[in-house]
């Protein structure tokens, strides 16, 4: 089920009353009704898919386990073989298999490329990494294998980040599932309030922006030759906007939802679009995935231990994989090797660059810069193919230039959304904190629902879903 679906609306309110009413006496009943409402939340989807969850979980489990009790190396990586074939044949397999069959072909060894019939389970690529992260860390000893079974198996299924995250460490997320949970009531106020913020994210920057980009990037030659130019430079931008209400949306409702159930899940967000630097806003994007490439792959790899040279590699292996994690398409690895490139020449030109403080009005120039580079990378991730980029950049400099573009009407949300986000930089969500007169509170409230209730979208899948 989606966060912004009415099933969802019910399905957390009925979780959260059984869940601190009539289970909260017994730790280890709470987690099997958690565990039981996790399951029940991600077989919405397609109760096939719990099949492959629950195998994940007991590989990991075991595995973990035989390793602590002698040939930990060997365990180890027979669960990361297992768990990344899996994750290989259902994500991966056809687009190796059809792009080796177009190679074989192009040198006269031509042939029909063998496919799956297969369907993407939601969340795989999430959960997976979620489980690698845990078998590695019982490989290194940084943490002890689990024992509570209950309790593990919650740790890969909790619902609120089942499906696109945070990724979690299981140093952090499991011991709160093995020890006590008490009611907090600012916790949840705090929760209730990331939720909505979240909500506003999804349905009032992302679903409206995704009307215009739809229309614009399902047809880029009849909008160029009609509105301009103009207007594919703007469904760029507004591509842009809708990635991050979307995903950053997500993350929020799923934080909040945690944090109703007296859990507190990592923040995966910080306000990227006010980066200044490449490796500023890879700090700030998508944090669980960028530090579990960090840990799990840059740092094996050498880091920046071994020379500016194998620092530079290590960093474009980094994104590549990165790239190809988002999805089986060429334009993935390509925008991952764009900011790959980015990053490693940011380094070699201005070495490591920090910031000590919060983004201040005086950085504007270098965050419309970051910006700029960031919008050619998503029109790279929003393509279908890299010819189809490649056509959609040259119409936005051959074509003429539009006063008014198509598409305009959704900077009427784009804009005050950034606006509260400036406002609530310094915080983890942008309404966290909201020092004023108990009536003026939920005045806000009122207008952020009207917000929701009243904007020109439809309900849109979260883009992340088919990661």
């Amino acid at each position: 089920m989606a966060f912004n679906s009415i099933l969802y609306a019910l399905f957390l309110p009925v979780v959260f009353l059984l869940y601190w009413y009539v289970f909260a006496r017994r730790l280890k009943v709470q987690n099997l009704f958690l565990l039981t409402a996790s399951y029940a939340f991600y077989a919405c989807w397609d109760w096939r898919f719990l099949a492959l969850i629950i195998f994940t979980t007991l590989s990991t489990f075991f595995t973990a386990r035989l390793a602590s009790k002698g040939n930990l190396r060997l365990w180890t990586a027979v669960n990361i073989i297992v768990n990344l074939a899996i994750l290989f044949v259902f994500k991966y397999y056809n687009f190796f298999a059809e792009s080796f069959s177009r190679m074989m072909s192009a040198v006269g060894w031509g042939g029909d490329a063998v496919t799956l019939d297969v369907v993407l389970p939601v969340g795989i690529s999430f959960y997976t990494f979620q489980a690698l992260g845990y078998s590695i860390d019982v490989a290194r000893r940084q943490i002890k294998p689990a024992d509570d079974m209950v309790a593990f198996a919650t740790f890969i299924a909790f619902f609120p980040q089942l499906v696109a995250g945070p990724i979690e460490r299981a140093s952090s997320l499991l011991p709160q599932i093995e020890r006590e949970r008490h009611f907090d009531y600012s916790e949840a106020v705090l929760g209730v309030r990331q939720i909505l913020w979240g909500v506003v994210k999804k349905v009032a920057v992302a679903d409206v922006c995704a009307l215009y980009v739809d229309r614009i990037f399902s047809e880029p030659e009849l909008y160029a030759s009609e509105f301009g130019s103009s207007t594919l430079v703007l469904g760029a931008i507004l591509f842009s906007f809708q990635i991050y209400g979307d995903f950053s949306g997500y993350s929020d409702i799923a934080i909040g939802s945690a944090r109703l159930l007296g859990i507190r899940l990592r923040q995966n967000f910080r306000y990227p679009y006010f980066s200044r630097s490449v490796s500023d806003f890879w700090s700030r994007w998508h944090i669980s995935l960028t530090s579990w490439f960090r840990d799990y792959v840059y740092i094996p790899l050498g880091g920046n231990r071994h020379g500016k040279g194998r620092t530079s590699f290590n960093i474009l292996v980094v994104f590549l994989l990165s790239g190809l994690w988002h999805g089986a398409n060429f334009t993935f690895i390509a925008w991952g090797a764009m900011w790959g490139l980015a990053y490693v020449t940011e380094r070699m030109v201005f070495g490591k660059v920090k910031f000590a403080d919060a983004p201040r009005l005086r950085h504007i120039p270098l965050m419309l810069l970051l910006f700029a580079i960031t919008v050619v990378g998503f029109t790279i991730f929003r393509s279908p193919s890299m010819s189809f980029f490649a056509n959609y950049a040259s119409l936005c400099f051959s074509s003429t230039l539009a006063a008014v573009p198509s598409g305009l009407t959704a900077l009427a949300y784009v804009i005050p959304f950034v606006v509260v986000e400036w406002l609530g930089r310094k915080r983890s969500f942008a309404i966290e904190r909201m020092p004023m007169p108990t009536w003026a509170r939920w005045t806000i409230y009122a207008i952020l629902l009207m917000v929701v209730l009243l904007a020109e979208s439809k309900p849109e899948t979260f883009i992340y879903f088919q990661f």
